[in-house]
């Protein structure tokens, strides 16, 4: 066995770079705990040989009774009744074991060659040519005794992965201990046996050296299935154009348990290899990914929309013609194919990072093809998936040559030379305004403030429209109401007391871009305040003019809010985090609006310093490797535009100190916190551990909708 050619020989790296690119990057999940494993699979493989797989909702009938499995230490309890031949399919296929032909499944030649040797070795044989990097874990452990985190930590930094835990090495190594691959050796250590020699011996591992930087000229993709190539295709004749392509919201599962979102639509793809109704759809994906409901409800428009998922019947779906050739391919490549001819800035988001750009430059381009954050986001996590790019530093992004050369074949659209504007499709398909790029808001309510008519709607109503999502993008409670009579936009928040507060708020939509005195009532306006019993007033339009209505407003107690100001209050409320209340001082005149900005400032300048801090220690780190107090940061400050204080620096101390994720690491402790000394603790995996956490808060807010 070998780690790769030590000699980097072309043709023995070429040889590991294309067995990596024929492995699927997860193991399938097996309903049951790791106890019932090898019979289960064993049992299942013969039944199918036997033809008596069947009808893919029907249940086998095993041979041997669960409930008699010894469970074992560590693992979940077995599962007490067998599932259907569908929630197994998903294991067997992603193993290449089986095929599904009209509702009935056969084996494959590997399949028969594990019914012709049922045996823990044949398994594990199929598991280390079929699994990325499950020999490359045995064999580490071939060197010498090690725990499940020590692997999990050499496996990462050998292949650069970017696994959120360690359950990929940890599903890996459970298989081995079934197989009897490894033992355990004694304080939490695991050792190969025989077994796992047996097979290792004479297998070509694939090696980090396989993925050094090549020239382009070696880097080859496999050729697209003639389904999914016909749908690129179309983009080279008259048959479609780019801008057909759509931006829809993106939604899939991706637990902690199964974070590889592209392996968890292969799951669902495989379920809808054949006809199936709605409610056995969805059900199926809440059971599989422990969801509700209203969550796997979001995810239909997403699959329909890139061109996985058709409505066959009222209420039945079937996977296209497309997906059903990727998923039996076995390549995510051709995942990625599908997507890039379904949805903008695929293909371009790679071209876009060829040469190592940071996120929020990509996320600049995404906006001239109409796509927010949160789009880019999703597409940068299927292309992180499928190893297409890479994150060689925290906020970058960078294609691989595997990317690269994938990218050269897809047919690109050109860059826009200015941010699209959302399409009437992609506006009624929006999970929320919550995920909205700021750009893009605030581009969208300074466009409509200066069109009444946008939309084809009634006057001005496209702008009402745009003012409730920014709103509600900041966290308020927002409505349109309109009509005659009434108020144009309420808005309603809770305080920090817990009392509630409401607003109502007038827009002015118009073509010259200014609003007078004359296009106000101000009795209208009272009555409608009366009538919401709200206590601050609004009134928001492309601009102001003349000194009658600046007087008005003032002797009012109204707050004029151009709609270029709004979106930029829009952007920081999302970026900076700040709470609806904190907002909501802008009702308050005549001084909210400028405590905002006041408020706005103060969070940026600490978020300013705790940057300044972490690069000070960093600077340390790198030349001199000794610990540095608040003081002595401060002390160094002083030369910079910043100018932090002493209390500045252990004010952001304290904020990174409690967030408990080991991005500083205290060394002298002292009674004066300005004389404690640090060093850089893992900065980079405390970052990782924000967004992490931010995700998890955000999840129920998402899951609601």
């Amino acid at each position: 066995m070998t780690h790769g050619d030590p000699s980097g020989r072309p043709e023995v790296l070429a040889e590991q770079r294309a067995l990596w690119r024929r492995q699927a990057s997860a193991i399938p999940g097996l309903l049951g705990g790791k106890a019932v494993w090898l019979p289960l699979v064993l049992e299942l493989v013969k039944q199918v040989g036997e033809g008596r797989a069947v009808g893919l909702d029907t249940k086998p009938e095993l041979s041997f009774d669960i409930e008699s499995i010894e469970r074992r230490q560590g693992g979940a309890a077995p599962r007490l009744e067998p599932a259907t031949w569908r929630d197994y399919y998903g294991f067997l296929r992603g193993l290449q074991l089986v095929e599904n032909t009209a509702d009935e499944l056969r084996l494959t030649a590997t399949g028969l060659k594990l019914q012709s040797d049922p045996t823990p070795a044949r398994l594990a044989t199929i598991l280390a040519d079929r699994i990325r990097l499950f020999a490359e874990v045995l064999s580490l452990i071939a060197v010498e005794p090690l725990t499940i985190d020590e692997v999990d930590e050499r496996i990462r930094s050998r292949y650069k992965q970017s696994w959120k835990s360690k359950g990929n090495t940890r599903i890996r190594m459970d298989w081995q201990e079934v197989l009897g691959l490894i033992e355990a050796v004694g304080s939490r250590r695991w050792g190969i046996t025989e077994a796992g020699r047996s097979v290792l011996a004479d297998r070509v591992l694939v090696g980090p050296d396989a993925f050094d930087e090549a020239p382009a000229s070696v880097i080859e993709v496999p050729e697209a299935p003639a389904e999914i190539a016909g749908l690129l295709e179309e983009f080279s004749t008259s048959a479609r154009t780019h801008e057909s392509r759509n931006t829809y919201n993106i939604w899939v599962p991706s637990p902690p348990s199964n974070p590889n979102k592209v392996e968890n639509l292969r799951t669902i793809m495989n379920a809808a290899l054949g006809r199936i109704e709605r409610r056995e759809l969805f059900s199926f994906i809440s059971e599989t990914f422990d969801l509700r409901s209203s969550s796997v409800e979001s995810m239909l428009p997403f699959l329909r929309a890139s061109g996985l998922l058709v409505e066959v019947g009222r209420g039945v779906f079937k996977a296209t013609p497309a997906a059903r050739a990727w998923v039996e391919s076995g390549e995510d490549l051709n995942f990625v194919r599908i997507l890039h001819a379904n949805m903008r800035f695929v293909g371009e988001m790679i071209r876009t990072v060829e040469n190592d750009v940071t996120r929020n430059d990509m996320y600049s381009e995404a906006a001239k093809f109409g796509l927010n954050i949160d789009k880019c986001r999703w597409i940068a996590s299927f292309l992180l998936n499928t190893g297409l790019i890479e994150e060689p530093r925290y906020g970058s992004l960078r294609a691989t040559p595997r990317g690269t050369a994938l990218a050269a074949e897809l047919p690109l659209a050109d860059i826009p030379s200015a941010p699209q504007e959302a399409s009437a499709e992609t506006q009624d398909a929006r999970l929320a305004p919550a995920e909205t790029q700021p750009l893009l808001v605030k581009q969208n309510l300074v466009h409509l403030s200066r069109e009444p008519l946008a939309g084809g709607e009634g006057n001005g109503r496209a702008f009402e429209k745009a003012i409730c999502d920014a709103f509600l993008a900041m966290g308020f409670e927002a409505r349109t109401i309109g009509g005659s009579g009434d108020t144009d936009i309420l808005v309603q928040w809770r305080n920090a007391d817990g009392s509630r507060s409401t607003a109502i708020i007038e827009a002015k939509a118009r073509s010259s871009g200014q609003v007078t005195h004359t296009d106000v009532s101000d009795v209208a306006i009272e009555t409608h305040k009366g009538r919401h019993r709200a206590s601050g007033i609004a009134i928001v339009g492309p601009g102001f003019t003349g000194d009658t209505i600046k007087n008005m407003a003032s002797q009012k107690k109204w707050v004029l809010l151009d709609a270029d100001r709004l979106g930029t209050l829009t952007e920081a409320s999302i970026t900076l985090g700040l709470r609806p209340y904190e907002i909501g001082q802008l009702f308050l005149v005549p001084n909210g609006l400028s405590d905002v900005d006041d408020l706005i400032a103060d969070r940026r300048r600490e978020l300013d310093i705790v940057s300044f801090l972490l690069t000070k220690l960093a600077e340390e780190e790198s030349d001199a490797g000794e610990p540095i107090s608040a003081r002595d940061i401060s002390r160094d400050g002083r030369r910079t535009e910043l100018r932090p204080s002493v209390e500045e620096i252990v004010n952001a101390i304290d904020v990174m100190s409690g967030l408990h994720v080991g991005a500083l690491q205290l060394v002298n402790a002292a009674d004066d916190p300005k004389f404690a000394t640090y060093v850089l603790g893992d900065a980079l995996a405390g970052a990782r551990r924000l967004r992490a956490l931010a995700d998890a808060i955000d999840r129920p807010h998402r899951e609601a909708r």
